[in-house]
């Protein structure tokens, strides 16, 4: 999950690509992720790579609103306002906001499921208004007859959904449509919320069903251990209209046992040719078909058919475009803090590397605040972040696991030479205004360019609490920067410049860590409280975790792990 500032992201793209048609200047192109989901990262990826590849020049505004639908219409009314010649949302909910609130500005947009079902369009061919795209829509017909291909016998077939989703009700209705026809009886279960699923599951096996499908329905994706504690007792195969279903859930062992699902990525590709003829050649959307993928992808998670005893036909197996296998096939994202980014990166690639299998997705920043938010929102599975938390967010239930401590440093420019110590009192006269040359410390004659943080960030917040005077500076003169890895290359890029970093973000590059009254921030002096400017790094989550998170978080707690934290220059907990 994961590219963020804050609850939501803007992050401008500018595509240096020759200008096709007559527009003048680079076309803006407004992209709305509403709510974070593997496949619909998948399918904005596969329309950004298109558009880089199209040659039209453009400057994309990507925001996120991770699930809020205050914040959703937020960023469509500015882009109303603010008249972007087109808006590219992923997701059913996302573009029925979107056509809410704007009718004159082209719509695109991509894994909507049943665009005319959920009253998008109104036809596949026209949707008689300002938007048009890709569906995932995949005919029930086809994936019954893979269902059927992985469980010979099925005659009788469960289906659990709520009937308030338009998206899975849209699926059921044309499962009724076509299962009979196929030699399959549908049995139906409706839910209200995730605490119905237990009963829900347990009524269709009084039923007599052979399997349980699980359509395209978040509640109970991310409830699958709920599912689980019924079928597998049961011995009860389960199918999936999306590989969340076949994942292993954090608790309780894996339930999904097949899932056939559109390939996400280039369902987002598909929707680049519509984009350019409505960039450069003026087409109205309501001219141009909705699209759907031609290609589906079979995925299989062989631990879910051991873990009820069922041996899929080999046949199958054989024709399976991923077989899940451990943790190979599943994902984790750990977002949040920058400060604590890099380290995090490289610890999962070791242990991405040690599994053979299984991805750990390190977004960019979105700060501490942010790692937090998402991380209470279910959105990601573990959030960065490099301070306490605050009154109002412990109460939101969060486990704090520290498994760091990292200290805050000066560090300059290359270019700053002949200083290696700071005083407190100089670290003051310099972010005030007060010292303005590097010759008044004792370095060349040059002007000093600071470079600061918002109020708010982890390093700051320490430097106002632990450095004589320097939360009561009246008028700051420093650049502020508003997240660490930005911090670090405006440092880098420019000569004679100060600033405050986490020493993870420090170590490795040609800045220059600076003595602060005489002590350096080395982790003995870190250990034995010498150097005072430290900040916790620590990993935030809803409950207690299991699976692939724990396994990460467990890394970090070993012989190996620790010794990556180290090589940062950080000290583990």
């Amino acid at each position: 999950m994961r590219n963020i500032a804050g609850i939501f992201t803007v992050l401008w793209i500018l595509f240096s690509c020759p200008l096709a048609g007559a527009h003048t200047g680079p076309h803006k192109i407004g992209i709305l992720m509403w709510h974070e989901a593997p496949h619909d990262e998948k399918a904005l990826q596969g329309f950004i790579e298109g558009i880089q590849l199209s040659g039209i020049s453009c400057k994309i505004d990507l925001k996120r609103a991770y699930g809020d639908e205050a914040k959703t219409r937020e960023f469509i009314r500015r882009w109303k306002e603010e008249k972007v010649d087109l808006i590219f949302t992923v997701g059913t909910k996302g573009t029925l906001w979107a056509m809410e609130e704007i009718t004159d500005i082209p719509i695109v947009f991509s894994a909507v499921t049943d665009p005319v079902a959920t009253g998008i369009a109104k036809s596949w061919q026209s949707s008689g208004r300002n938007i048009t795209g890709s569906s995932n829509w995949i005919e029930f017909k086809n994936k019954l007859k893979i269902f059927k291909e992985a469980i010979p016998h099925l005659k009788t077939l469960g289906v659990i959904f709520r009937s308030s989703n338009p998206v899975p009700l849209a699926e059921t209705r044309c499962a009724r449509d076509c299962a009979a026809d196929m030699g399959v009886t549908l049995k139906e279960a409706s839910i209200d919320s995730a605490e119905q699923i237990e009963s829900a599951v347990k009524q269709l096996l009084d039923q007599g069903v052979d399997a349980l499908w699980v359509p395209i329905e978040d509640q109970v994706y991310k409830n699958m251990s709920r599912v689980g504690k019924v079928t597998r007792p049961a011995r009860l195969p389960v199918v999936s209209s999306t590989v969340e279903g076949v994942e292993d859930p954090q608790e309780g062992g894996p339930v999904g046992m097949v899932s056939v699902t559109v390939d996400y990525a280039s369902l987002g590709r598909l929707c680049v040719p519509a984009a350019i003829e409505i960039l450069t050649k003026g087409k109205n959307p309501q001219e141009i078909p909705i699209v759907t993928s031609d290609r589906y992808y079979i995925t299989i998670n062989v631990n879910a058919a051991d873990a009820i005893g069922y041996r899929l036909p080999p046949i199958f197996l054989a024709k399976a475009d991923m077989v899940l296998r451990g943790f190979a096939g599943q994902k984790i994202v750990v977002s949040g803090t920058g400060d604590s980014q890099a380290l995090l990166r490289e610890a999962a690639n070791t242990l991405e590397g040690k599994l053979g299998g299984g991805e750990i997705d390190i977004p960019e920043s979105i700060g501490s605040g942010g790692g937090v938010r998402a991380a209470a929102a279910g959105e990601i599975d573990l959030g960065r972040v490099a301070r306490q938390l605050t009154e109002s967010e412990e109460k939101l239930g969060l486990n704090f696991k520290p498994f760091a401590k990292c200290p805050v440093v000066f560090v300059v420019h290359p270019s700053v030479t002949r200083v290696d110590n700071l005083t407190s009192a100089e670290i003051v006269g310099i972010y005030s205004g007060k010292i303005t040359d590097w010759s008044q410390l004792g370095g060349e004659t040059g002007k000093i360019y600071a470079v600061g943080r918002e109020p708010g960030d982890s390093s700051l917040i320490v430097l106002n609490k632990q450095l004589a005077g320097f939360k009561d500076i009246v008028n700051p003169t420093a650049k502020i920067i508003y997240n660490t890895p930005e911090a670090v290359k405006t440092i880098m890029k420019h000569r004679r410049t100060i600033g405050y970093v986490p020493m993870s973000m420090a170590v490795g590059t040609d800045m220059r860590i600076l003595k602060v009254d005489g002590i350096y921030p080395s982790a003995e002096n870190v250990s034995n409280g010498t150097y005072q400017f430290v900040v916790p790094f620590a990993l935030v989550y809803r409950e207690d975790i299991s699976g692939f998170a724990k396994r990460f978080v467990d890394f970090l707690d070993s012989d190996e792990g620790k010794r990556i934290v180290r090589s940062y220059g950080v000290v583990p907990e």
